[in-house]
């Protein structure tokens, strides 16, 4: 077998994530931030480069719908002008 590896789970709006899925240049610009904020956040060190997407396999286990929460903004707000 291989070696064994930690997984992050990145969730993202299912439009985004065909956006993402017809522009490569923006998938490797996503995937990009994405590695560096969770290196950042973990104190890792990734290896940017030699990554790859499977391609019939989006996930490993089982997946579950997520809900994101939003933060809540005020009914009334004053804008400037």
């Amino acid at each position: 077998g291989g070696q064994g590896c930690t997984a992050y789970d990145v969730v993202v709006n299912s439009e985004f994530f065909r956006t993402l899925q017809t522009d490569p240049l923006y998938r490797e610009f996503f995937l990009t931030v994405a590695m560096e904020g969770l290196a950042e956040k973990y104190g890792l060190e990734l290896e940017l480069t030699g990554w790859r997407v499977l391609r019939n396999r989006r996930f490993l286990g089982s997946i579950s719908a997520q809900n994101i929460r939003t933060r809540p903004r005020p009914r009334i707000q004053e804008l400037e002008g």
